[in-house]
């Protein structure tokens, strides 16, 4: 397993309880809103909507685009 930066580190000891609420309540709008256009996340993308929720990553890193993702940072 992939050891976490120290930015995700921080990052989910700061989340609060209502951040945590607030990206709960975003990431089912966004799922309702995919499956209104006949989409559903695949389990990767169910994990990283998870990672989202639980504060390992911000929401910069949770909106780029599966490409972005991939490609090495130069």
């Amino acid at each position: 397993m992939a050891e976490m930066s120290s930015h995700e580190t921080e990052l989910s000891k700061t989340i609060s309880g209502a951040e945590r609420d607030r990206r709960v309540a975003a990431v089912h709008y966004a799922r309702a809103s995919v499956g209104l256009e006949g989409f559903s996340l695949s389990a990767a993308d169910e994990e990283h909507a998870q990672r989202f929720i639980n504060g390992d990553i911000d929401l910069e890193e949770f909106v780029q685009p599966r490409s972005a993702l991939a490609s090495p940072k130069a």
